[in-house]
């Protein structure tokens, strides 16, 4: 899988080395192998790219650990960092944000970022997020506890 920081907190996580209950527990459910087959077919296909089977539930499982393990981040990651997160994060929850209003610029911000991927498929938007969570692991490192 390419994501060789995320699959390190994984395994440290599944075996209980590092981080909160709260981790350990969501690191539990993910299936190693499932995820990186899974992640790699859908960042290797185009944006409407799918799984089936085991490696849905794998990438899912995958995408609810990268949510709990981007707060054990040892820095609160930029702005446009967490504008990459946030519009993964709501594709890949299949929801859809209300189009703010002209004075609402923050909201708008993520409005935009969203729409700009709102046409890619949730498999696509999970890999993703777990590719940003990756990357913010790379940069920032984490908390062990």
């Amino acid at each position: 899988m390419s994501v060789p920081a995320f699959t390190a907190a994984l395994i440290a996580s599944q075996s209980n080395e590092k981080y909160t209950a709260e981790v350990q527990t969501a690191a539990a459910k993910v299936d190693l192998s499932a995820l990186s087959a899974a992640v790699e077919a859908v960042l290797a296909g185009d944006d409407d790219a799918t799984v089936e089977g085991e490696q849905v539930v794998a990438l899912k499982s995958g995408f609810e650990y990268a949510t709990v393990l981007v707060k054990m981040l040892t820095a609160e990651p930029g702005s446009d960092e967490k504008l990459e997160l946030y519009k993964y994060f709501k594709r890949a929850q299949n929801q859809t944000p209300a189009e703010p209003s002209f004075y609402q610029m923050e909201a708008k911000f993520k409005y935009n970022a969203w729409k700009g991927i709102s046409h890619i498929s949730e498999f696509r938007a999970q890999a993703l997020y777990i590719q940003q969570v990756n990357t913010l692991v790379e940069k920032y490192g984490t908390r062990d506890a």
